[in-house]
């Protein structure tokens, strides 16, 4: 292997500018960014020269076939990944893929053995994990502060437009919209992939069943979001559960660098709890004296006393980086990368149930009973 590994990014929508940002030279990532491919040839070129890049490509088995590549990040929607995850491991590829990894378990799994056959790394990328209040408030979790995890809330709001950030139009979300992109669940399949993810982690203990209500609110007055919603995720002792509430609204002043949303977790113990307000966005900043909370972490302990932890690098930006570099050193190190493929799948599965309770009727559906499609 090169003295630095040589990596190469397929599909350059709106999120590739946070994966792509990871590999500045301030960031200090033992990688090189040497190719990049989008079906746009004007967005490729403009990357490649925005980010010094060699390569550029239109069709990723061009990029594929440059044995110069290591690794390659997939950026691509949901219903290309298998496709592009098989054949960048036949191609000789470690793969860092973006959530949601699969349409379902059976391409999943062929994924897995195809990277397994071919002994290449093969990773999901969540980010969410690695933002470093969480990261923070696991270890809190690890070292037994809070005790035994009982109950975790996330509760997410939507702006629908914001006061900073990201201006991303309709047309750009077309696919997350469509039953074969996506299966017409732009909040609660594809986002929800990150919320899954943590709320799992954070619980330490596998959850049995999701319960799902869900409304419905129109962008523009034409197109259906699956807002607001509710999730319940069950594990099999019902006192411990995990909760995910999210709703859109106009009058919200969203404060975001990025995406116009913003989270406030909750974890609850058997002799604790802790607090994280903020993630995505800075909901709370503009509230001043009246924040529910400096965005950090926030826990009390079985005294009942309150500490804080707000000297962390808050910015959601930055869990791409710490991402980014899980795979890169994974790689370099010859172990495990989170999200493993066995934690992917487990994620993924969560995601499908998710789907069927909503298809369901809002019943409860038992994770295990989702075989391949929701």
């Amino acid at each position: 292997m090169v003295d630095k590994i040589q990596v190469g990014i397929i599909g350059l929508g709106r999120i590739s500018s946070l994966h792509l940002s990871a590999y500045k030279p301030e960031n200090e990532l033992d990688a090189e960014l040497i190719a990049v491919c989008d079906k746009n040839k004007k967005r490729a070129q403009e990357v490649a020269k925005e980010f010094n890049v060699e390569h550029v490509y239109t069709n990723y088995e061009d990029l594929l076939s440059n044995e110069e590549i290591d690794a390659v990040e997939i950026l691509t929607p949901h219903h290309l990944h298998a496709e592009q995850t098989i054949k960048a491991a036949k191609a000789g590829k470690h793969i860092s893929l973006q959530k949601v990894p699969a349409m379902t378990l059976s391409e999943m799994d062929k994924m897995i053995e195809a990277t397994k056959k071919n002994k290449m790394k093969f990773r999901v990328f969540e980010n969410f994990r690695f933002y470093s209040p969480y990261q923070y408030a696991m270890d809190l979790i690890n070292k037994g502060i809070i005790g035994k995890t009982e109950r975790v809330d996330c509760r997410m709001w939507n702006g629908l437009s914001a006061l900073s950030g990201w201006k991303v139009p309709l047309t750009s979300w077309k696919w997350r919209f469509s039953e074969k992109g996506n299966y017409k669940s732009p909040q609660l399949f594809d986002d929800g992939y990150h919320k899954h993810s943590i709320i799992a982690q954070f619980l330490g203990e596998p959850i049995d069943s999701v319960l799902v209500w869900t409304g419905e609110f129109k962008i523009q007055g034409v197109v259906r979001h699956d807002t607001p919603s509710v999730v319940i995720y069950s594990c099999k002792n019902k006192a411990h559960y995990g909760t995910w509430n999210v709703s859109l609204h106009k009058f919200l002043p969203m404060e975001s660098d990025f995406y116009a949303c913003d989270e406030y977790v909750e974890i609850i113990g058997e002799k604790g709890a802790i607090f994280i307000p903020g993630c995505t966005g800075s909901f709370f900043e503009s509230c001043g004296a009246s924040a529910p909370g400096q965005a950090g972490v926030h826990w009390v302990d079985e005294t009942g006393k309150w500490h804080s932890k707000i000297d962390l690098d808050t910015t959601w930006d930055s869990s791409f980086i710490n991402c980014s570099r899980e795979f890169i050193e994974g790689i370099r190190e010859d172990r495990d990368i989170d999200l493993t493929p066995k934690e992917a799948r487990y994620i993924l599965q969560i995601g499908l149930a998710v789907v069927r309770s909503i298809r369901n009727n809002f019943k409860e559906v038992k994770i295990k009973d989702i075989t391949d499609k929701p």
